[in-house]
Order: structure tokens, then sequence, then C-alpha cells
């Protein structure tokens, strides 16, 4: 409400007329009071908001002149008053009281000086505390949601009606089945990439969810009953809500073929699933590893690998003289590979790559090296000479050892043996081998019980050279005694005679 200055002049010279007539009857002297108009509002600075609780503001601002308090405030900006009447101050606290929890108030201060001067602040907001800390609020990402949020928790809070909360229950149950629907996966998901033990899937989803998928082996899902879930593996973060989803399907079996579908759950826990998707992992190449020429002969040539995998491999080889291309190889799948080429042309080089393939098909070719067919003048090299002894319990004890080694190259063999560890004397063999090969072994059933043997193995390749083992040594099992020649033994040492009888 406004009033002039010169209602305020009247205002004061009836005060003043009052007071002569209450200082004449009281006996007393009279107070003569006067208010001083410079003209000149307050200037009104520092507002601070001091504190705020659930239901209390306390605002804080200087001027720098004595002069009331005065803050207008409301939810929006048709501010109501707080005021503190009193002409006496430059620093200014108005506690606002009666405030909601978790609401948003505007305001500004008001100080006018004993003169009537005025001045008023811009407007200013201010947010009271909640009195329950809502949990998981933080969640909420729109910022008036969130106000909404803990607002309406606040005053569920103060419920005691078992009705009144039912009612709530089924307003919010309502206003949830209007608005709260499953996360849509939006199209298809994509299969960006495709490795031979892992996948890398990708998907959108309408609105925040987890990212989470589902897949088996076409075996395994092919193989569970109709009404069961036919996925064995689950991979994803329950935990994490997002629109834009990625996952890396990790652990997955080279060259096999997967069944998947990705699901996304909201905060609520409801969601959505794909469709079925399949795809196959890629096959896992053949590394080719130590290529090596390990026998160079005059018509003929031994080349070794190694592969990561099991796979088939062949050598494509070419006559640099003649450009004649021709290839040997074997079908079977494995990871040490030896490939001997004959029929080749004596002092001729000649380039060639080697040619793997795994199962599933996929092939690798080597870098291309070369050889020269030379005169073979090196001899078979003799390694892993074993053998192994057996005593047979009969009448005429009979002894059995089988002796294996193995040679670097095509050879034929024969075994030699001596009885005892003598350096020299005769020495028997058994007939040589009739077929070249690279593993060899040989049964032998001369050797007597409880007897030392020296034995060595004299071995031939294809172009004649000759090469011999070291010298062995093995031992034959002793032969058990029978009880006749335990008691006969027995007797011998007791009784000397006993050694005569059937002479």
């Amino acid at each position: 409400m406004f009033v002039s200055k010169t209602t305020k002049i009247i205002f004061a010279s009836a005060l003043f007329i009052l007071g002569a007539v209450f200082s004449s009857v009281l006996s007393l002297s009279p107070i003569f009071v006067f208010a001083e108009n410079d003209g000149v509002a307050p200037i009104i600075s520092e507002i601070k908001i001091a504190s705020t609780t659930e239901d209390t503001a306390i605002v804080s601002w200087m001027t720098n002149e004595n002069s009331d308090s005065l803050i207008n405030y409301g939810l929006d900006r048709n501010y109501g008053i707080a005021r503190d009447p009193g002409f006496d101050k430059k620093n200014h606290t108005v506690s606002i009281d009666g405030l909601e929890p978790g609401t948003t108030y505007y305001f500004r201060v008001i100080s006018s000086d004993s003169g009537g001067n005025q001045s008023v602040s811009n407007g200013f907001a201010l947010t009271t505390k909640m009195s329950v800390k809502v949990p998981n609020i933080d969640k909420i990402k729109d910022k008036g949601e969130k106000t909404t949020t803990e607002k309406i928790a606040n005053e569920v809070q103060k419920l005691t009606s078992t009705t009144a909360l039912k009612i709530i229950q089924d307003t919010v149950t309502a206003a949830g089945s209007q608005i709260d629907k499953p996360p849509t996966i939006l199209g298809v998901p994509d299969l960006k990439e495709i490795g031979y033990d892992y996948a890398v899937v990708s998907w959108v989803t309408d609105k925040e969810a987890t990212t989470m998928i589902t897949f088996a082996s076409d075996s395994e899902f092919q193989n569970f009953p109709p009404d069961k879930f036919p996925y064995s593996y689950t991979q994803g973060d329950p935990s994490k809500f997002e629109i834009v989803h990625e996952i890396r399907i990790i652990g997955l079996v080279p060259g096999t073929k997967y069944h998947l579908r990705v699901f996304s759950e909201d905060q609520l826990g409801l969601n959505s699933r794909s469709e079925d998707q399949v795809f196959t992992t890629k096959s896992q190449l053949p590394i080719i590893n130590s290529v090596e020429t390990v026998k160079l002969e005059e018509t003929a040539v031994t080349i070794e690998w190694n592969t990561n995998i099991p796979a088939s491999g062949n050598i494509e080889y070419t006559n640099t003289d003649t450009q004649e291309v021709k290839s040997q190889g074997s079908p079977e799948y494995a990871v040490n590979h030896s490939i001997r080429i004959a029929n080749l042309t004596f002092g001729t080089q000649y380039t060639a790559v080697l040619r793997v393939e795994n199962e599933a098909g996929d092939k690798v070719v080597s870098e291309p090296f070369s050889f020269v067919t030379v005169k073979d003048v090196t001899a078979p090299i003799i390694s892993k000479v074993t053998n192994e002894s057996t005593l047979y319990p009969t009448s005429d004890a009979k002894v059995q050892t089988i002796v294996n080694w193995n040679t670097d190259e095509q050879a034929t063999c024969q075994f030699f043996f001596r009885q005892s560890v003598a350096a020299s004397g005769d020495a028997a063999s058994l007939d040589p081998e009739i077929s070249p090969d690279t593993s060899h072994v040989q049964v032998v059933l001369e050797f007597a019980p409880s007897s030392p043997y020296k034995f060595w193995v004299e071995c031939k390749d294809l172009t004649g050279n000759k090469g011999r083992s070291e010298d062995f040594v093995l031992f034959t099992p002793n032969k058990e005694k029978s009880i006749i020649d335990i008691i006969m033994e027995n007797f011998q040492g007791t009784f000397g005679w006993v050694k005569n009888i059937g002479k």
C-alpha cells in the first residue's frame, strides 16, 4: 500500500499531540520524535541465503543506512511477505517459516528507511531441504522429475492412514500403467563383427535399459527340450542402464554355429527380447611355422614344418629350368608335417610354397622358398633308441626284447648284439629290414635270462649312405627259482655230498 509523504507528516503531528497529552496526564516530560527524510532510498547489498531446512529459510542482506527488513516470497514470482518492521539496522536477517520441504521459492528483499524511502532487490530463488533422503534419487536425470519425486516421497512419509497410502498406491499403479512400458529394441540387433572366438553385437532401445545377451551353440540349442530356455550362456552388465548398447561375446569356438538373443531390462524389471539370430564364427586360420629342408638328396628332398592347429598340407614345387610345376601332400590333419618329394632332377634348383588347409576349408599359403638337389653324402641319423625285455615263465624261460629307434630319413636297418659287454668278440644279428622307413622296431627272442648284452643298429639310406648307432647295454630279467631249486641249494650248503647226486 502506498503512503504519501504528506500523510506521513500529518501522522507524525498526531503522534506529537498524543504524546503531549499523555505527558501531561502522567506528569512526564514530553518526548519528540521526528523522522528525518533525506529523500534517498537505502542501498541493498550482500543478499545471502544463510541457511535452509525442510520448512525454514533464513535470508540476510545489508543496507548502507538504518532501515526495516521485508521479504516478498512465494512459489512463483507473485511474492508473499515476511517483515521485520524496525527501521533500526543495516544488517538484516529474516527467517521465513512454514515452508514446504524440497520446494523452490522465489523471493526479493525490500528495505525502507524511517523516511519511507524504499529499495527493492532483484528476484532470487531458494530450495528447501528434503526431510527424508530418497534412495536412488540421483538415477533420475530430469531435474524437474527429480524434485517432484523427492517432494512426493517426503509427503508420503507423513501419511499415517492406510486408506491414504492405498489411494497413493493405486494412483501410482494407474499412472505407471499408462506411461511405463517395457523398453523397445529398435530394429534388428547388428552383428558388427565376427571373429574366430568372439562376436560384437549392438542395438538401440527407446529408453535406458540393461545390455544383456544370451547365446548357445547350435548343437546345444537343438538339444534343449522345447519347453525350456534354449540358451546356455548369458553375458552383460545387469546394473548398467543405457540407450545405445554394445557387447562383445567372448569364449566362442572357431568355426561354430551359434544362436543369440539380446534383451534389455529397465529399472522396474520390464524387459524386451529380440528374435533368435544365427551366426557362425570364423575358423581359426592355420599358421605355418619352422619350414625346414631337413634332407637334400640327388633326386629327392624332405621338407618339414608345423602349424598352430591341425591342418592338411602339400608342397607345390617348380623346376626353375623347365618351369614344370608339380605338387605333393598329405590329406591328414596334423600339426607336425613332413613330406619327401622324390623323382627330382639332380643338380637342379626348385622353388616351392606350402599350401595348408584347416578343417573348415580355409587355406593359407607360405612364403616361397627354394632348394637345390645335390649328391647325398649324409648318413642317416639314428635316435630315440629304447628297449624293453619280458621274461616268460615257461620251462625254457624265454626272454622277449623289443627294441625301437628312429632315423631322420627313410632307411633300412639291421640289429646287432653280443652277449656280455666285452669290447670284442663275434656279434650276432637279426635279418636286415626289407622296407625303408623312419620308425623302426625289432623283436629279439635270442636273449637268455639274467644276462648282459651289448647291442647297436646300422642303417643305410636310399642313396647307400650308412650310419651306425652308439653301443647300448641291456640286462635281461632274472629267472625266478622254483621251490625245488631253493631246497636243493639249501641242501648243498649243508651237505656237500648233495651236489654229487645223479653223477
